[in-house]
């Protein structure tokens, strides 16, 4: 028993001596070297398959002493094979489909995502009672996203599917009033609830807000997006379910879980064809819906079709480590609720590394081409970051202690 454990304590040491050496390299010597810049999503993919596999190394070694193999201890494999297909198969991203130049553009590809994604929705997002409104406004924005796909693939140019969009993001932006709607009579209500139940339905409504949200991404980005948020949600689900892992043998360390969410989050920004260079960006997405430029329009979808994938996963980690410390086992509290200061630490160490490289770089024949551009990435992440982080140390005291009191009032009465 005592070297069974002391196993277990040497992986989960040499775990976190691997994501502090992975986020040094990433946050701090990637930012001098222009090739490393480069390169930048392919040591992404590196970094993430190595720590998901001495994760997986750890809990698939406790599941065989233990005689009881779980499938939990397949999780971090579903998050590195899942990036390695879709990496292989989902190209195009941000391209028109009338091109009929990539094969996540046909229609025998882009229907099938799309059903897979309206399942996954029916299934995954729903809190404590059907919701047949909610589920109603998704399909149909589904529905009509299908159909504006299949009009811009047809060889008539007079069919651009943009009333079809239109209609998509009408439909989205429905089903987010809907689920604010849900969230504040949620906090509002005074039905008697013990603090769980009621953090769970507050985690259940806010993902689904995210999901609209990832939707409307889709949208914006074309039909290869469709296998990409199909992929996405299935590796933050394999990650929220390892957060939340209550067994002192299956707990993964902060700093570590912080590292791969980082890791991922940023290999998602890779994988939809975008790069830290001004270059890259796609202009496409500012004409999905229209073919008249209207600034304010495109420039915010300009905007989420490059940092939207940034923002998404940044938001589902805050709420999955504050919310996840109050159905989690006591002893995990406190380790789920640093991930997040893990993760924001990450950031903030890249863009001061940041800042430092192009200071020093600034006579570099390559400084405006890759070093302060990538410097501008690493600014808008965070920005958006410390922007996170003010807004959840202002509801500490406010949406937190609310859940919390709530609770407890049910409890004692």
């Amino acid at each position: 028993e005592n070297q069974f454990t002391s196993s277990l304590q040497s992986f989960r040491l040499l775990e976190v001596a691997a994501s502090l050496i992975c986020m040094i390299f990433y946050s701090g010597v990637l930012t001098f070297g222009n090739s490393y810049i480069e390169h930048e999503g392919d040591i992404v993919t590196f970094f993430l398959a190595i720590l998901c596999l001495l994760v997986f190394r750890r809990w698939y070694f406790e599941s065989n002493n233990t005689t009881k193999t779980t499938v939990s201890a397949y999780l971090p494999l579903i998050v590195i094979l899942s990036s390695r297909i879709h990496n292989a198969f989902a190209t195009g991203h941000g391209l028109d489909p009338s091109i009929r130049l990539h094969a996540s553009h046909s229609a025998l590809v882009f229907l099938p995502a799309l059903a897979l994604l309206l399942a996954l929705r029916l299934k995954w997002f729903e809190s404590t009672q059907t919701l047949s409104l909610s589920k109603f406004i998704d399909i149909l924005a589904v529905i009509c996203l299908a159909c504006s796909w299949w009009e811009k693939r047809t060889r008539d140019h007079s069919r651009h599917g943009h009333e079809f969009a239109r209609a998509s993001m009408i439909f989205v932006m429905m089903g987010l009033i809907h689920s604010v709607y849900c969230i504040g009579s949620e906090l509002t209500s005074k039905v008697n609830e013990n603090r769980v139940r009621r953090s769970w339905t507050l985690l259940c409504h806010s993902r689904l807000v995210l999901f609209r949200v990832m939707l409307f991404l889709v949208i914006i980005t074309g039909p290869s997006a469709a296998c990409t948020a199909v992929v996405v949600l299935v590796q933050c689900a394999a990650l929220s379910q390892m957060m939340t892992q209550s067994k002192a043998q299956t707990e993964v360390d902060a700093p570590v879980m912080a590292a791969i969410w980082r890791l991922l989050i940023r290999e998602v920004f890779f994988a939809t064809n975008h790069h830290c260079s001004f270059n890259r960006l796609q202009f496409t997405a500012a004409f999905v819906a229209t073919d008249t430029f209207q600034f304010h329009i495109a420039g915010f979808s300009l905007f989420m079709n490059t940092f939207g994938w940034e923002l998404l996963g940044t938001l589902l980690l805050l709420l999955t480590s504050r919310f996840a410390s109050n159905f989690t086992a006591a002893g995990s509290k406190d380790g789920s609720s640093r991930v997040w200061d893990w993760f924001c630490f990450y950031q903030c160490t890249e863009t001061l590394t940041s800042c430092v490289s192009v200071s020093g770089m600034k006579r570099h024949l390559m400084v405006w081409a890759i070093f302060a551009p990538r410097f501008m990435f690493a600014a808008i992440f965070t920005v958006m970051g410390l922007l996170f982080w003010f807004v959840d140390a202002l509801l500490q005291n406010s949406l937190y202690s609310k859940v919390q009191y709530i609770g407890k009032e049910g409890r004692d009465k």
